[in-house]
Protein backbone atom coordinates (compact mmCIF):
# COMPACT_ATOMS: atom_id res chain seq x y z
CA UNK A 1 0.00 0.00 0.00
CA UNK A 2 2.75 2.55 0.74
CA UNK A 3 4.33 1.64 -2.65
CA UNK A 4 1.14 2.40 -4.22
CA UNK A 5 1.08 5.75 -2.51
CA UNK A 6 4.37 6.80 -3.50
CA UNK A 7 3.83 5.89 -6.91
CA UNK A 8 0.99 7.87 -7.10
CA UNK A 9 2.54 11.04 -5.26
CA UNK A 10 5.18 10.48 -7.87
CA UNK A 11 2.69 10.30 -10.70
CA UNK A 12 0.93 14.08 -9.64
CA UNK A 13 4.73 14.91 -9.67
CA UNK A 14 6.02 14.49 -12.90
CA UNK A 15 2.87 14.84 -14.66
CA UNK A 16 2.22 18.34 -12.77
CA UNK A 17 5.88 19.04 -13.95
CA UNK A 18 5.22 18.11 -17.31
CA UNK A 19 2.29 20.29 -17.76
CA UNK A 20 4.41 23.67 -16.23
CA UNK A 21 7.34 23.53 -18.84
CA UNK A 22 4.59 22.38 -21.71
CA UNK A 23 1.91 24.41 -20.58
CA UNK A 24 -0.62 23.25 -22.58
CA UNK A 25 -3.87 26.07 -22.92
CA UNK A 26 -7.37 25.65 -22.46
CA UNK A 27 -7.32 23.29 -19.74
CA UNK A 28 -9.51 24.47 -16.75
CA UNK A 29 -8.78 27.64 -17.89
CA UNK A 30 -5.49 27.36 -15.50
CA UNK A 31 -2.34 28.84 -16.64
CA UNK A 32 0.26 26.87 -14.98
CA UNK A 33 3.20 28.87 -13.53
CA UNK A 34 6.44 29.77 -15.99
CA UNK A 35 9.32 27.21 -14.88
CA UNK A 36 12.88 28.82 -16.62
CA UNK A 37 15.14 25.90 -17.77
CA UNK A 38 18.72 28.00 -18.17
CA UNK A 39 21.25 26.58 -20.68
CA UNK A 40 18.42 23.51 -21.49
CA UNK A 41 15.56 26.01 -22.44
CA UNK A 42 16.23 24.97 -25.89
CA UNK A 43 15.02 21.13 -24.73
CA UNK A 44 12.08 22.28 -23.00
CA UNK A 45 9.47 20.29 -24.80
CA UNK A 46 11.62 17.19 -24.71
CA UNK A 47 11.64 17.42 -20.99
CA UNK A 48 8.28 18.02 -20.65
CA UNK A 49 7.02 15.01 -22.43
CA UNK A 50 9.25 13.20 -20.52
CA UNK A 51 8.34 14.29 -17.43
CA UNK A 52 4.41 13.64 -18.43
CA UNK A 53 5.55 10.13 -19.80
CA UNK A 54 7.47 9.47 -15.92
CA UNK A 55 4.05 10.75 -14.83
CA UNK A 56 2.06 8.14 -16.98
CA UNK A 57 3.92 5.12 -15.75
CA UNK A 58 3.98 6.02 -12.39
CA UNK A 59 0.25 6.30 -12.29
CA UNK A 60 0.60 2.69 -14.10
CA UNK A 61 2.28 1.55 -11.35
CA UNK A 62 0.30 2.60 -8.50
CA UNK A 63 -3.15 1.25 -9.89
CA UNK A 64 -1.78 -1.58 -11.58
CA UNK A 65 -2.62 -4.87 -9.58
CA UNK A 66 1.26 -6.11 -8.59
CA UNK A 67 2.62 -9.60 -9.11
CA UNK A 68 4.66 -11.70 -6.06
CA UNK A 69 7.70 -10.52 -5.78
CA UNK A 70 10.96 -13.06 -5.76
CA UNK A 71 11.25 -13.58 -1.84
CA UNK A 72 13.84 -10.68 -1.23
CA UNK A 73 17.01 -12.86 -1.36
CA UNK A 74 15.25 -14.52 1.69
CA UNK A 75 15.64 -18.05 2.37
CA UNK A 76 12.69 -20.07 1.93
CA UNK A 77 12.24 -23.67 3.39
CA UNK A 78 9.36 -24.73 1.62
CA UNK A 79 7.31 -23.61 -1.48
CA UNK A 80 5.11 -20.78 -0.62
CA UNK A 81 1.25 -21.62 0.16
CA UNK A 82 -1.78 -20.39 -0.15
CA UNK A 83 -3.51 -20.90 3.46
CA UNK A 84 -6.82 -20.13 1.86
CA UNK A 85 -6.60 -22.77 -0.73
CA UNK A 86 -8.39 -26.45 0.16
CA UNK A 87 -5.93 -29.47 -0.24
CA UNK A 88 -6.04 -30.92 -3.86
CA UNK A 89 -7.64 -34.04 -4.52
CA UNK A 90 -5.54 -37.12 -5.95
CA UNK A 91 -5.87 -39.86 -7.73
CA UNK A 92 -7.64 -43.06 -5.89
CA UNK A 93 -4.92 -45.61 -4.71
CA UNK A 94 -4.21 -47.39 -7.74
CA UNK A 95 -5.26 -45.70 -10.41
CA UNK A 96 -2.66 -44.89 -13.10
CA UNK A 97 -1.49 -41.37 -13.99
CA UNK A 98 -1.43 -40.91 -17.26
CA UNK A 99 1.59 -38.75 -18.99
CA UNK A 100 0.05 -37.78 -22.64
CA UNK A 101 -2.46 -39.25 -25.21
CA UNK A 102 -2.45 -40.10 -28.70
CA UNK A 103 -4.51 -39.43 -31.22
CA UNK A 104 -5.76 -43.04 -31.84
CA UNK A 105 -6.59 -43.27 -27.94
CA UNK A 106 -10.03 -43.76 -27.21
CA UNK A 107 -11.63 -41.48 -25.08
CA UNK A 108 -11.05 -42.78 -21.09
CA UNK A 109 -13.62 -41.75 -18.54
CA UNK A 110 -11.92 -39.56 -15.71
CA UNK A 111 -10.47 -41.79 -12.84
CA UNK A 112 -12.96 -41.77 -9.52
CA UNK A 113 -11.65 -39.06 -7.22
CA UNK A 114 -11.69 -39.55 -2.92
CA UNK A 115 -12.55 -36.50 -1.24
CA UNK A 116 -9.56 -34.63 0.50
CA UNK A 117 -9.87 -35.41 3.95
CA UNK A 118 -12.02 -33.15 5.94
CA UNK A 119 -10.13 -30.54 8.18
CA UNK A 120 -12.38 -30.53 11.10
CA UNK A 121 -11.72 -32.98 13.97
CA UNK A 122 -13.36 -36.12 14.12
CA UNK A 123 -15.15 -36.37 17.94
CA UNK A 124 -12.59 -38.09 19.94
CA UNK A 125 -9.99 -36.21 18.98
CA UNK A 126 -8.14 -33.31 21.06
CA UNK A 127 -6.34 -29.90 20.11
CA UNK A 128 -3.21 -31.88 21.06
CA UNK A 129 -4.18 -34.43 18.61
CA UNK A 130 -4.54 -32.01 16.06
CA UNK A 131 -1.44 -30.10 16.39
CA UNK A 132 0.20 -33.73 16.41
CA UNK A 133 -1.29 -34.37 13.08
CA UNK A 134 0.03 -30.80 11.66
CA UNK A 135 3.59 -31.73 12.94
CA UNK A 136 2.89 -35.29 10.66
CA UNK A 137 2.03 -33.17 7.84
CA UNK A 138 5.29 -30.84 8.11
CA UNK A 139 7.32 -33.92 8.69
CA UNK A 140 6.36 -35.38 5.45
CA UNK A 141 6.11 -31.94 3.04
CA UNK A 142 2.35 -31.83 2.84
CA UNK A 143 2.26 -28.60 2.47
CA UNK A 144 -1.10 -28.04 0.95
CA UNK A 145 -2.51 -30.28 3.45
CA UNK A 146 -0.44 -28.38 6.55
CA UNK A 147 -1.41 -25.02 5.40
CA UNK A 148 -5.18 -25.67 5.54
CA UNK A 149 -4.73 -27.30 8.84
CA UNK A 150 -2.24 -24.39 10.34
CA UNK A 151 -5.16 -21.92 9.12
CA UNK A 152 -7.74 -23.96 10.78
CA UNK A 153 -5.65 -24.98 13.91
CA UNK A 154 -7.00 -21.55 16.30
CA UNK A 155 -10.91 -23.09 15.75
CA UNK A 156 -10.11 -26.20 17.63
CA UNK A 157 -8.69 -24.45 20.90
CA UNK A 158 -10.79 -24.49 23.77
CA UNK A 159 -9.33 -22.23 26.09
CA UNK A 160 -6.68 -19.18 26.28
CA UNK A 161 -3.45 -21.63 26.29
CA UNK A 162 -4.59 -23.45 23.34
CA UNK A 163 -5.51 -20.49 21.46
CA UNK A 164 -1.73 -18.99 22.25
CA UNK A 165 -0.12 -22.73 21.12
CA UNK A 166 -2.44 -22.42 18.17
CA UNK A 167 -1.19 -18.57 16.51
CA UNK A 168 2.01 -19.72 17.28
CA UNK A 169 2.27 -22.57 15.43
CA UNK A 170 0.64 -20.66 12.67
CA UNK A 171 3.27 -18.49 12.51
CA UNK A 172 6.01 -20.45 12.91
CA UNK A 173 4.80 -22.58 9.99
CA UNK A 174 3.53 -19.12 7.95
CA UNK A 175 7.37 -18.07 8.23
CA UNK A 176 8.73 -21.59 7.42
CA UNK A 177 6.93 -20.45 4.11
CA UNK A 178 8.35 -17.30 3.66
CA UNK A 179 4.51 -15.82 4.47
CA UNK A 180 6.27 -13.04 6.53
CA UNK A 181 2.98 -10.66 6.68
CA UNK A 182 0.68 -14.03 7.76
CA UNK A 183 3.87 -14.81 10.63
CA UNK A 184 3.27 -11.21 11.51
CA UNK A 185 -0.20 -11.57 12.25
CA UNK A 186 -0.25 -14.41 13.77
CA UNK A 187 2.33 -13.83 16.08
CA UNK A 188 0.96 -10.77 17.21
CA UNK A 189 -2.30 -12.58 18.08
CA UNK A 190 0.03 -15.21 20.01
CA UNK A 191 1.44 -12.05 21.73
CA UNK A 192 -1.77 -10.57 22.79
CA UNK A 193 -2.85 -14.67 24.29
CA UNK A 194 0.36 -14.74 26.04
CA UNK A 195 1.00 -11.50 27.35
CA UNK A 196 -3.34 -11.83 28.97
CA UNK A 197 -1.87 -15.10 30.70
CA UNK A 198 1.27 -13.52 32.07
CA UNK A 199 -0.83 -10.64 33.55
CA UNK A 200 -3.24 -13.47 35.16
CA UNK A 201 -0.52 -15.47 36.74
CA UNK A 202 2.90 -13.14 36.90
CA UNK A 203 4.91 -15.37 38.46
CA UNK A 204 3.80 -18.11 36.54
CA UNK A 205 7.15 -19.66 34.84
CA UNK A 206 5.79 -21.87 32.53
CA UNK A 207 3.31 -18.80 30.92
CA UNK A 208 6.49 -16.11 31.09
CA UNK A 209 8.36 -18.81 29.12
CA UNK A 210 5.72 -18.92 26.87
CA UNK A 211 5.40 -15.21 26.66
CA UNK A 212 9.49 -15.01 25.78
CA UNK A 213 8.91 -17.64 22.94
CA UNK A 214 6.34 -15.76 21.76
CA UNK A 215 8.51 -12.51 21.90
CA UNK A 216 10.72 -13.97 20.16
CA UNK A 217 8.66 -15.19 17.27
CA UNK A 218 7.72 -11.53 17.24
CA UNK A 219 11.06 -10.35 16.52
CA UNK A 220 12.12 -13.28 13.63
CA UNK A 221 9.23 -12.34 11.63
CA UNK A 222 9.98 -8.38 12.48
CA UNK A 223 14.08 -9.12 11.38
CA UNK A 224 12.96 -11.23 8.51
CA UNK A 225 11.27 -8.08 7.65
CA UNK A 226 13.94 -5.90 7.75
CA UNK A 227 12.16 -3.91 10.55
CA UNK A 228 15.38 -3.89 12.68
CA UNK A 229 13.97 -1.78 15.51
CA UNK A 230 10.66 -3.84 16.28
CA UNK A 231 13.13 -7.11 16.24
CA UNK A 232 15.82 -5.32 18.86
CA UNK A 233 12.53 -4.31 21.11
CA UNK A 234 11.03 -7.48 20.89
CA UNK A 235 14.22 -9.42 21.90
CA UNK A 236 15.07 -7.39 24.62
CA UNK A 237 11.96 -8.03 26.45
CA UNK A 238 12.26 -11.94 25.48
CA UNK A 239 15.73 -11.28 27.09
CA UNK A 240 14.81 -9.89 30.39
CA UNK A 241 12.32 -13.00 30.75
CA UNK A 242 14.84 -15.50 30.14
CA UNK A 243 17.12 -13.55 32.81
CA UNK A 244 14.28 -13.73 35.23
CA UNK A 245 13.17 -17.07 34.86
CA UNK A 246 16.88 -18.39 34.73
CA UNK A 247 17.26 -16.48 38.69
CA UNK A 248 14.83 -18.98 39.69
CA UNK A 249 15.50 -21.68 38.01
CA UNK A 250 19.39 -22.80 36.97
CA UNK A 251 18.47 -26.13 34.85
CA UNK A 252 20.24 -26.65 31.56
CA UNK A 253 17.16 -25.93 29.61
CA UNK A 254 16.65 -22.63 31.45
CA UNK A 255 20.20 -21.28 30.82
CA UNK A 256 20.49 -22.86 26.82
CA UNK A 257 17.10 -20.27 26.09
CA UNK A 258 19.38 -17.61 28.42
CA UNK A 259 21.74 -18.09 25.90
CA UNK A 260 19.74 -18.16 22.59
CA UNK A 261 17.97 -14.87 24.08
CA UNK A 262 21.12 -13.59 24.02
CA UNK A 263 22.67 -14.68 20.90
CA UNK A 264 19.17 -13.49 18.84
CA UNK A 265 19.58 -10.11 20.61
CA UNK A 266 22.96 -10.10 18.96
CA UNK A 267 22.19 -10.30 15.79
CA UNK A 268 19.81 -7.92 15.71
CA UNK A 269 22.34 -5.31 17.64
CA UNK A 270 24.84 -6.22 15.14
CA UNK A 271 22.16 -5.60 11.77
CA UNK A 272 21.45 -1.75 13.40
CA UNK A 273 25.27 -1.61 13.40
CA UNK A 274 25.69 -2.07 17.64
CA UNK A 275 28.90 -3.90 17.43
CA UNK A 276 30.17 -3.65 20.82
CA UNK A 277 26.91 -4.38 22.41
CA UNK A 278 26.65 -7.54 19.50
CA UNK A 279 29.74 -8.54 21.06
CA UNK A 280 28.88 -8.03 24.94
CA UNK A 281 25.93 -10.05 24.38
CA UNK A 282 27.73 -12.68 22.73
CA UNK A 283 30.38 -12.81 25.03
CA UNK A 284 27.78 -13.86 28.02
CA UNK A 285 26.19 -16.27 25.65
CA UNK A 286 29.53 -18.09 25.32
CA UNK A 287 30.16 -18.34 28.78
CA UNK A 288 26.94 -20.18 29.46
CA UNK A 289 27.17 -22.60 26.64
CA UNK A 290 30.77 -22.95 27.58
CA UNK A 291 29.27 -23.96 30.99
CA UNK A 292 26.44 -26.32 29.70
CA UNK A 293 29.24 -27.96 27.26
CA UNK A 294 31.75 -28.94 30.20
CA UNK A 295 28.82 -30.92 31.79
CA UNK A 296 27.57 -32.32 28.91
CA UNK A 297 29.38 -32.35 25.87
CA UNK A 298 27.55 -34.60 23.69
CA UNK A 299 24.50 -32.24 23.87
CA UNK A 300 25.86 -28.67 24.10
CA UNK A 301 29.05 -29.05 22.13
CA UNK A 302 27.78 -28.06 18.69
CA UNK A 303 26.32 -24.60 20.46
CA UNK A 304 29.34 -23.87 22.16
CA UNK A 305 30.95 -24.23 18.36
CA UNK A 306 28.49 -22.24 16.77
CA UNK A 307 28.98 -19.51 19.60
CA UNK A 308 32.50 -19.79 19.43
CA UNK A 309 32.48 -18.75 15.36
CA UNK A 310 30.02 -16.03 15.65
CA UNK A 311 32.34 -14.56 18.68
CA UNK A 312 35.28 -14.96 16.26
CA UNK A 313 33.20 -13.19 13.47
CA UNK A 314 32.69 -10.09 16.03
CA UNK A 315 36.05 -9.80 17.17
CA UNK A 316 37.41 -9.72 13.63
CA UNK A 317 35.24 -7.28 12.42
CA UNK A 318 35.61 -5.07 15.71
CA UNK A 319 39.19 -5.52 14.92
CA UNK A 320 39.10 -4.25 11.14
CA UNK A 321 37.48 -0.64 12.33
Amino acid sequence: MAARIVSLLAAIVFAGLGWALLAPGGMAGVEPPSIPLGMFEGHRSFIGWGAAALGIVALLSSVMPRGGGGGGGKRRAAPAVDFDAEPAPSAAEGEPVSGGSTALAEPVPPPTVSPPPRMEAVADESFADVRERLRTLVQTEQWPTAAALARRLPTFASNDEERLLAAQDLGDFARSQGAGDEAAEAYEMALASARGLAAKTPDDPVRLAMLAGVLTGVGDAAQDEGRLDAAVVAYEEALEIRRQLTRADQTPEARRALSLALERLGDAREDRGHRVRAYDLYRESFEIAGQLASADPQKYGEDLQVTRRRLGELEARLAAV
